[in-house]
């Protein structure tokens, strides 16, 4: 504000540009969500907080990850993370009926999001070029484990496998220690960013040329992209570390110390001011002084000798004054927290990352935000999280009188 209560021209830019809702960003949008586990599911609810109209298409029995431990109200929490502003309707695409069900629901469609094994939907005459050319409108997003081509196409893939596959999990441990993987889901959610980046490319294509197309990402293709300079490295031929812990090849200090209340905290010091800097707040100067460490590269090469010496000045202080006093002087230093931390942090109540949800039970539970915002703007309406073909009645009637968008 230039003056009190007069806007300057950036707030009366900010102020016209959020006439449009965030939830009205693809109203009229229909997207049949053909997914299960955790990739798709996220990539379609992304685009349900931003107002599509997102039919969950599930097998008779149910998206599998509705199986998964542990529930709140008898549904799993996985399932409620990734599933929430959607709509249930069970097909069986395996008989006449369930085919001819899914065409009509595809005659109104905008986008189909699918993660079938290769091949799996063509053996039922469901494949690209069947229903390109009956819906020569449609975007196809297609999410699979190691792409739609090459000898791994059809392998089972999850999350997991692919960090084993890629090499992620052959970094990931303590130094001689066996490989781990890296706890969470991150390759199924960089993929789902991915996927949902393919839904706003093909929909913008389609707006351009008039015609339908295909786009495809896999999680072992978004896996790689983790490994960038490990994966450049091994292409050119160079020695690369294992397993390091916490730390990495490229720079160092970086990586997790124990501080006096023993609690850890993560370091990463990326260039020489950041160093100084750490050096003059741990009161070490004779670290900045040492020809060992003048440089990241000397410091990475002699990490061994000055990781004690890190260690010991960490210890003089609880975690939270560390982390304090270093974000306040603009060096990256972490408190490593728990979950419990992690949902109560000001930071994240602030992003509105934090956000409640209605389980079909009618039972109100928080869940987490979008990592979208609009306008400076959050999705903030309450999604629902559907029941098992929940919404087949509605939908049926729907069918009979809503218009076709993808026969043109």
């Amino acid at each position: 504000m230039s003056e009190v209560g007069v806007p300057d021209e950036r707030s009366r830019k900010i102020a016209g540009m959020t006439d449009m809702n965030m939830s009205a960003i693809l109203q009229g949008v229909r997207i049949l969500d053909c997914t299960r586990n955790i990739a798709g599911p996220v990539a379609t609810m992304l685009a349900a907080e931003m107002g599509a109209d997102v039919i969950k298409v599930e097998p008779p029995g149910g998206d599998e990850m509705r199986q998964w431990p542990p529930f709140v109200d008898g549904e799993s929490v996985y399932f409620v993370s990734c599933n929430r502003g959607k709509r249930s309707i069970a097909i069986d695409f395996k008989t006449s009926e369930g085919k001819s069900l899914f065409h009509r629901l595809l005659a109104t469609a905008d986008v189909m999001v699918e993660n079938y094994r290769p091949g799996t939907l063509e053996k039922m005459g469901l494949g690209w070029s069947d229903l390109h050319d009956a819906h020569p409108r449609l975007v196809w997003v297609s999410v699979t484990g190691y792409g739609r081509g090459g000898p791994r196409a059809t392998a089972p893939a999850y999350d997991s496998m692919i960090q084993a596959f890629t090499g992620i999990m052959g970094i990931t441990g303590e130094r001689d220690r066996p490989p781990v993987r890296c706890g969470g889901s991150p390759i199924d959610i960089a993929t789902a960013y991915l996927a949902w980046g393919a839904i706003m490319t093909g929909m913008h294509t389609v707006a351009k040329t008039g015609r339908g197309i295909l786009l495809e990402v896999s999680l072992m293709e978004s896996a790689l992209g983790f490994m960038h300079a490990y994966f450049q490295g091994a292409l050119v031929g160079l020695p690369l570390p294992v397993r390091m812990g916490s730390e990495t090849m490229g720079m160092y200090p970086m990586g997790a110390f124990e501080t006096g209340n023993g609690e850890y905290c993560l370091v990463q010091v990326s260039n020489e001011y950041q160093w100084k800097r750490f050096c003059d707040l741990l009161g070490a100067t004779e670290l900045a002084g040492d020809s060992r460490f003048a440089s990241n590269p000397l410091r990475v090469e002699n990490r061994d000798a000055l990781r004690p010496l890190i260690q010991g000045y960490l210890r003089s202080r609880p975690v939270q004054e560390w982390e304090k006093l270093f974000t306040e002087a603009g060096v990256p230093v972490s408190h490593v927290r728990g979950l419990s931390d992690v949902v109560a942090d000001e930071q994240v109540v602030a992003r509105n990352m934090i956000k409640p949800t209605l389980l079909p039970s009618g039972r109100e539970i928080p869940t987490w935000g979008v990592p979208v915002k609009v306008n400076e703007q959050v999705a903030s309406r309450m999604l629902s999280v559907p029941g098992i073909d929940q919404h087949r009645s509605e939908i049926l009637v729907e069918l009979e009188r809503r218009p076709t968008v993808s026969n043109g």
